[in-house]
């Protein structure tokens, strides 16, 4: 991913968080001891607090945070108060843009720990500038901490029970769990690469082996001097990793061993060991590929190996990127309480996801995409009462969305869906969701849309859809017109349908919309001039920056269907943001365009070669009829590509010119329409440039259809990576 995609992936979500705010129902409480409240928040609010720490003396805190969530799901969010700024508004920590983070669905636990990298400023001139303006030094600063607690739901209040506690980062690691870590350093650290932090520390201090990871940045224990997370992420390890030196950390709660994929083991000899800890809440071992074989172990229904593990109430698992083999084993989804999180994508999992979701699910994240999983989406997902993110996407599933599916999720998010074989209707309940931001059901086979996309229902203004994608399916349906309503719709894409009727003619229409691709569908009418007001043709609203001088490339691509009428007056070249011009696809209608005026002759239709079909020139102003210049037919253009991360590209039967396009978007050569034509014909030399002009395309498609699987294989991810929306975030392979 390049760094202009990423960019154009925050500018994206920056739009998300500015239109998903929570309401602020108090400013500040202010915490500097021992704290414990009981308190509800309304459905889509936030309660903040300011969290400081006791005067350390020469000591700094650990700040334990418990989050016990007796009604609803409470997401609870800090940042470091460097300076003791207020927290308002746009300041209030939230998922996207908060250091410490916590959002399992029942019970949450988080730890600032003095030994995070944000717990103080992190050079000599920013201490220096906060303790001159706290007028203290820093033998008596006290770090601070802005929190916010946040309902996410859109209908239901949540009550939970705020527990904070304090103690001094000042404890030794316990002999047998420093046993445990050299063991560890022993057998995995040699290579000259590996575990390069852990051995500078080690020089740093002079010591033989630094094992007091009591005070080692990632790393934190409990008061007693129990290793409560170990982090090794990215360590580089190279060794078949010692399973038994685990039984000797009986407090561990997190461990996170990612992206080591140099480890080798095989994941029942570990799940095995495991077992035995009781308290594990979190396991992270994403991008170990060392780590292999069958998820589920030869009993997946008896209390052994991963099932044990769950059954001990782990919150949060993240094996994605392992090359893991076999089926989903039933207790994954099927033990009620903790488990809220699961991230396996990119396996080659097979078999079909049990369909055994219960009531009582604490299903928050599921996320399972690229895999090889058969079978339908499971009936009881509709009991996921909690879910907030779905990804199913690149797998092998058929059947059609369950019809309830979306129905009381007031914290639902985001439904990736695409590169399945899905059939039948998007369910209503799913689509009129009034928390839903991403939904992506391209490239399947389904054919009907819901009643109220087509027909329109009461809450369409209250929408809160960001990304919509339906491209590459065998939709029927009328033009969605209810869809146009959507007030925060930034992306829309339903091209390669079999979409029919107008475009919707209401007095305000895709309001802040800047990607609208309806190309490849059997719409008809013209194109209404209240287009106007769409977000894409609205000047005041301005460009969307993916860079600090880089617009998001806009799209407005109505090509190929059956449009007829006038080019509108609100795309004279005048009119039209200047980023947003060369997004204009109006090829393949019968659109009739003045192309003899200066206004418009910057657009596709007339600025291409094209044959009679896509394009009707109209007179110009300065010729009579019978002095028109003849066009010469040409093969027909290619539907554009928009350069959006989930863009689609539909290679027609005829090839495009290759001078005439760039990035897939139709662009201004600079040629007027006679300079293409000529009224006695094609001579050689045209010919030959046609010759090379269809060499050249036919190389270019070729390139463009790679490019393509590479992007559907990642633009999903990628938006939900950048998106850091609660726990699915976390799920990602970069």
């Amino acid at each position: 991913m390049t760094a202009t995609q990423a960019a154009y992936i925050v500018a994206i979500f920056a739009f998300l968080y500015a239109a998903q705010a929570a309401t602020l129902i108090q400013q500040v409480i202010s915490i500097n001891g021992t704290y414990q409240q009981t308190a509800a928040l309304p459905a889509a609010t936030a309660q903040t607090f300011r969290i400081i720490t006791p005067n350390p003396s020469g000591v700094y805190y650990n700040v334990r945070i418990q989050v016990n969530q007796t009604a609803g799901h409470v997401g609870f969010y800090c940042n470091p108060s460097w300076g003791g700024q207020p927290q308002t508004g746009s300041n209030v920590a939230q998922s996207g843009n908060a250091v410490w983070q916590t959002d399992d669905a029942w019970f949450d636990s988080l730890t600032i720990s003095a030994n995070d990298a944000s717990y103080l400023p992190t050079n000599s001139s920013t201490t220096s500038a906060i303790l001159a303006g706290l007028s203290t030094s820093t033998s008596t600063y006290q770090p601070a901490f802005n929190c916010s607690a946040i309902n996410p739901s859109v209908a239901n209040a949540a009550v939970f029970t705020l527990t904070i506690t304090f103690d001094a980062n000042n404890n030794t690691l316990l002999p047998s769990e420093v046993e445990g870590l050299t063991t560890i350093y022993e057998s995995c650290c040699s290579g000259a690469t590996s575990c390069s932090a852990w051995k500078a520390k080690t020089t740093q201090l002079g010591e033989a082996l630094y094992t007091n990871f009591c005070q080692f940045e990632g790393q934190y224990c409990t008061a007693s001097g129990h290793l409560q997370q170990l982090d090794l992420t990215s360590y580089n390890m190279k060794c078949a990793f010692p399973i038994s030196s685990l039984d000797l950390f009986p407090s561990m709660q997190t461990l996170i061993l990612s992206s080591n994929p140099n480890v080798t083991t095989s994941l029942g000899s570990m799940m095995s060991v495991m077992a035995n800890m009781q308290g594990l809440q979190h396991l992270e071992l994403k991008g170990n590929i060392g780590i292999s074989g069958p998820l589920a172990d030869s009993s997946p229904s008896t209390s052994s190996g991963l099932c044990s593990v769950i059954q001990n109430g782990l919150q949060y698992l993240d094996f994605s990127n392992m090359d893991l083999t076999g089926s989903l084993p039933s207790c994954l989804l099927s033990v009620p309480g903790t488990l809220s999180q699961i991230g396996l994508s990119s396996n080659n999992l097979t078999g079909p996801i049990p369909d055994v979701i219960p009531t009582n699910t604490s299903l928050y994240s599921l996320v399972l995409d690229y895999n090889n999983l058969t079978g339908s989406i499971p009936a009881t997902l509709v009991n996921a009462r909690l879910l907030s993110s779905l990804e199913l996407y690149s797998n092998k599933l058929a059947g059609s969305i369950p019809v309830e599916f979306g129905a009381a999720m007031y914290m639902l998010q985001a439904v990736l869906l695409s590169d399945n074989n899905l059939t039948g209707t998007l369910p209503s309940p799913l689509a009129t969701s009034i928390s839903a931001t991403y939904l992506d059901v391209s490239d399947n086979q389904l054919t009907a849309l819901p009643p109220e996309w087509t027909a329109g229902f009461t809450n369409a203004t209250q929408s809160s859809f960001v990304n919509i994608f339906l491209q590459q399916n065998q939709f029927q349906s009328p033009f969605p017109a209810a869809v146009a309503a959507f007030p925060d719709l930034l992306l829309f894409y339903a091209n390669n349908n079999n979409l029919s009727g107008s475009l919707p003619n209401a007095s305000h229409v895709f309001p802040q919309t800047r990607v609208l691709n309806v190309a490849y569908n059997n719409l008809t009418g013209s194109i209404p001039a209240t287009f106007n007001t769409a977000g894409l043709f609205n000047a005041s609203l301005g460009a969307v920056l993916i860079l600090p001088t880089t617009a998001l490339s806009q799209v407005f691509d109505v090509s190929h269907n059956s449009l007829t009428g006038s080019v509108p007056a609100f795309l004279a070249s005048s009119k039209v943001p200047s980023y947003t011009k060369q997004g204009i696809s109006l090829v393949g209608n019968g659109i009739i365009a003045n192309c003899g005026n200066s206004s418009f002759n910057y657009l596709d239709i007339c600025d291409s070669l094209l044959n009679s079909t896509d394009v009707v020139l109209s007179p110009s102003p300065t010729l009579t009829p019978s002095a028109t210049p003849a066009v010469t037919p040409t093969p027909t253009v290619a539907p554009s590509v928009a350069a959006t991360p989930a863009a689609t590209v539909a290679l027609a039967p005829a090839v495009t010119q290759p001078a005439t396009t760039m990035n897939g978007v139709a662009t201004d050569s600079g040629k007027s329409p006679s300079a293409s034509t000529s009224s006695s014909g094609v001579g050689s030399g045209a010919i030959a440039g046609i010759v090379l002009g269809v060499l050249a395309a036919l190389v270019l498609g070729t390139v463009a259809t790679a490019l393509y699987i590479r992007q559907k294989r990642t633009h999903s991810r990628t938006l939900l990576r950048m998106q850091s929306s609660g726990g699915f975030s976390r799920f990602e392979d970069f």
